[in-house]
This record gives C-alpha cells, structure tokens and sequence, in this order.
C-alpha cells in the first residue's frame, strides 16, 4: 500500500510540476508531448541535451528529478572544459517524455524551431538530487553518449534563483577540445535535414518512433544516395580524370556524416575544382586542418612536412628565427589530390609563393564579424572596404569563407617585403574604424567586437595564412570558401548555399570566371599614398 502511495504521490507531484509547461503549449497545434505517460527509467534517471534553433540557437540541459525533467537553456552549449563556465537559464520543468522529441515546434508557437536530441544517457547525482536543486548546487556524473564524468549546475546570487552557472568537473573526461559532431545522437540528423524532413513530426511512441526513424548509418546511406546525381558523374569519371601513381586509399571512409560525403566524393569535388583552383594554390607554402577520421573526429594543424607524406606534397625549406623547417607545397592535381589522402579538411595558403618567400604577392583583409551581426551587415562592409581600397588604386576581390565573414584578396606585384604589406594593411583596417567606429575595430579579441567587424590584418605577416579559393572547410554543412563576384555579393548571396555538392554545379554553369582578370592586374602597394582619414 505505502509502495503505491508514494508512487502516486510522486505522479500527481509531477503533474503539478507540468502546468507551467503545458500553460504555454497548445497541444493541438504543436507536436510535443503533454506529459502523463512517462516511462519508468531502466538503468537510472534520465538526461537529455536538445539543440533548438529557437529566435536564438542554444541548448537544453534537462536532468530527470522526481518525475520531470527540469530543464535549463545554455546559450553557448555544454563545455567539457573545466576552466570554462556557460550561462545556464533556468526554464519550466518538462514531461519526462520530452526527452525522445526531436521534431519541428511550428512556427508562432511557442518555443517555434527545430529541435533535436544532441545527446541524452542517464546520470547519477551526488546525495539527493531533490535537496541538492534547492540548495541551488548539484553535482553529478553524466553517463551520455558526448558528456561524460563530473559536472557542476551552481545557482548565481539574485536574478530569483533563475540563472545558474554550467562547468565541468576535473577528472579525467575532461579536455580542451571538443571532439564530438552536432548530430542527433537518436538519428544521425543535423537540424537543418529535421527542417526540411518529411517525418519531422514527433510520435509518442518510442518503439514505433524507433523503429520508423532510420539509424544513423541508414541516414548517411540515404544521404550519400540523395547526393548522387551531383556527384556521380564526377566519382564515375575518376578513374580516367586522376594522375596516375597517387595512392588513395580509404575512399569509403565518411568525412561529412551529415551529408554522407566520403574520401571518394571528397577526391570527386576536388577534381572537379582542381584547375579553377590551382592558380590560386600552386607553388605556395601550406597549411592544412586534417581531420583524419572526419570533420565531427579528432581535427589538427599541420605545417610543415612529414615523413611519409604523398610524394606529389613537395618540400618547401624555410628560415625562421634561425631555424629552418620544411613546409608543404603543391604544383598540380596530383598534390592536391595527396592532400586529401591525408584528410587535409582545410588548405590555407600563404601570400607568397616559394620561389621568393620574402615577397608576398597577395593581401587579405579578413572581415571576421560579432556572431550577433547578420550577413548583410558584413556584406556592406566589404564594400566600404572595397571602396577605400579604390581609392588607394588597389582593385580586389571577394570570397566567402565557409563561415559568416568574408575575404577582400588583393593581388599585387612583388615589390615589398612582409612588414610593409603588414603595415599598409593596418593603416588601412585603421582608417576604416576612423570613418565608421560603430561598425569596426582593428583589433583581435571577441570582446572588443561586440556588434562589431573586426578587420583582421594580421593575415599579412610572415608565415600567416588565409583559406584557399574551393577549400573546404571542417564544418557542419561541407560548406567551401567561394570566390564570388561583386555583382553576386550586391545581389545578395548565402554562403551556407557554397558546398561540396553545389560548388561543381556552380562552376559548370559559369561563363567566366568569378575572379576573371586577376592573373593580369598588376598593382603595387608603393606609392600609393596613405588610407584616408575620416573628416
């Protein structure tokens, strides 16, 4: 009898703790669960991370207390880093059968968005989870499929007891780096395929959900067939296309699991972009991201050269502070090739070109904007730049960078050395926060941005480098850096539509090049005068 009591004492608790949730939902027009069919935990109480692409991106972190979920919102996500604190906005309690949604909130709902389940497991508190909520202090053990080990919930002072501070615990799941992907742990999905799927409603039956939903490995299956008519010509024609003598192996291997894009498709792209893109690589020292196992794997730096490497990735000796080091070149298809059999995910090139290290031929003025910034605003700013540079009698180019900035490349004639390319792009970046203070600043750091451009000029020193025109990049999406045209970039363009996939399509399509006449602009930054003032 006590048993059943307290059994149904615990339920009616929960469904007190429910009505501020279920308040704010009509359950007629959204898809979330109303609570009140919970399922018993099997190895412990539940947790469950939910990425939701609300008004604004964050994460959900709910733990399963006495029936509910209670839930808090983290803007920047969970850290696995013990030096570094996130924000953690307490939010309504949520039915424990909340923890499987992964679906679409209609828009004008509350809440509206995408929402997936980024990762859940169970997780053991320290003492009595209960008490340790009022207290405003818990500490507990995930035991999750990303988050693993000790971690910290710690209400702050004030604010009524709603904002609370997330952290890591030093043990020894800790690390620096964050060595998971942004997919569904449940499906494989990434928000934007939950967006645009066609069962991105929700069912409450988690055996029946399971069992319609495909796996993980399905989705990369389905995707990679999705992709075909984009790529299997390309993958069809390599075998003729392909300098001979190059040894790829592993081209199974899938490095863009949202999208299934493998090493061969990957090779497929880069075949289809070599000789747009090799004007721009050729001869120029490296460096490369590799990411061996895949951009959601273990990612690294590497420049300089190793043993081992393909043949056709030359070794190119510089003197730096006394010492000399070999760094990476490559010439043609075949070296380009070899990088992605070391799983280079990135290729960055330095503004010089081996044969005279000392003179740079190229200036980057890289727009990196606040993450609050929308895209029109750096858009704008490329312009002025443009504008500026005009004035000085420099012509440029734009490419986007497979994230929110923007490249402004100049090309210029080999007549100056490292510190005054430098310099002049200081000068430069310096009259722009002049002229408009409100929009940029010269200086690195995300705090000094805030709302802000920052114009990064440090780009143009000795051993510095910038992502090659056709790179792709380690992110979510396969997105690539595109060189664009002006006329383009006043038309407004997306940088997430410049991918793996599109990139070859695009340059089918395309008359000219998107940088036609670059190869035969010559200009010089010597006398040139000095960058504006603001009046």
């Amino acid at each position: 009898m006590g048993g059943r009591h307290s059994k149904k004492a615990a339920a009616g608790g929960a469904q007190e703790k429910l009505a501020t949730y279920r308040a704010k939902r009509s359950f007629q027009k959204t898809p979330e669960p109303a609570g009140g069919t919970a399922r018993r935990p099997v190895r412990g109480p539940m947790f469950v991370v939910q990425k939701h692409a609300a008004s604004r991106l964050h994460y959900d972190f709910r733990l399963e207390i006495e029936g509910v979920l209670v839930s808090w919102a983290i803007p920047k996500g969970p850290t696995v880093d013990p030096s570094v604190k996130r924000l953690a906005a307490r939010t309504e309690d949520h039915p424990i059968e909340y923890g499987d949604f992964e679906g679409v909130i209609p828009e004008g709902e509350y809440g509206g968005g995408t929402v997936i389940v980024w990762d859940t497991g169970t997780w053991q508190p320290e003492g009595d989870a209960s008490q340790a909520l009022g207290k405003g202090h818990i500490k507990f053990e995930l035991f999750g499929k990303k988050l693993r080990g000790r971690y910290h919930l710690v209400r702050t002072r004030g604010d009524k007891g709603e904002s609370w501070l997330f952290f890591k615990g030093k043990d020894a799941e800790a690390r620096t780096d964050v060595p998971w992907g942004e997919e569904s742990v449940l499906t494989g999905r990434t928000l934007e395929e939950v967006a645009g799927a066609r069962d991105r409603v929700w069912h409450s039956n988690r055996v029946e959900a399971d069992s319609a939903r495909p796996t993980a490995k399905q989705k990369i299956a389905r995707k990679a067939a999705a992709t075909a008519p984009d790529l299997s010509a390309l993958i069809a024609s390599l075998p003729a296309e392909l300098p001979r003598g190059i040894g790829l192996s592993n081209l199974e291997k899938v490095l863009y699991p949202e999208q299934g894009l493998t090493k061969g498709a990957l090779v497929a792209y880069y075949a289809a972009v070599g000789k747009w893109m090799l004007p721009h690589l050729a001869g120029r020292p490296l460096t490369i991201v590799r990411c061996p196992d895949g951009r959601h794997k273990h990612c690294f730096y590497q420049k300089h050269s190793k043993d081992g490497q393909p043949p056709a990735i030359h070794r190119v000796p510089i003197e730096e502070d006394g010492e000399t080091n070999d760094y990476m070149a490559v010439d043609d298809l075949a070296g380009l090739l070899g990088l992605v059999q070391l799983g280079a995910l990135e290729i960055s090139t330095w503004g010089c070109r081996r044969d005279r290290v000392e003179r740079p031929d190229v200036l980057i003025f890289d727009l990196d904007p606040d993450e609050a910034l929308p895209f029109a605003e750096v858009t704008d700013a490329a312009f002025e730049v443009r504008e500026q540079l005009q004035g000085l009698g420099l012509e440029s180019f734009v490419k986007t960078t497979g994230g929110k900035g923007l490249h402004l490349v100049v090309p210029i004639e080999r007549r100056t050395g490292w510190d005054e390319a430098k310099e002049f792009c200081h000068q430069v970046a310096l009259a722009m926060t002049r002229m408009r203070p409100d929009r940029y600043v010269a200086v690195a750091g995300k705090g000094k941005r805030n709302k802000k451009i920052f114009i990064d000029y440090l780009r143009n020193g000795f051993g510095a480098s910038a992502i090659a025109p056709y790179s792709t990049r380690a992110r979510e999406g396969a997105p690539v850096a595109a060189p664009v045209t002006w006329d383009e970039l006043r038309g407004g363009i997306a940088p997430a539509d410049f991918t793996v996939i599109s990139m070859p399509r695009r340059l089918a399509a395309l008359k000219r090049d998107p940088w036609h006449g670059y190869d035969k602009l010559k200009q010089s930054i010597k006398r040139r005068g000095s960058p504006r003032r603001a009046a």
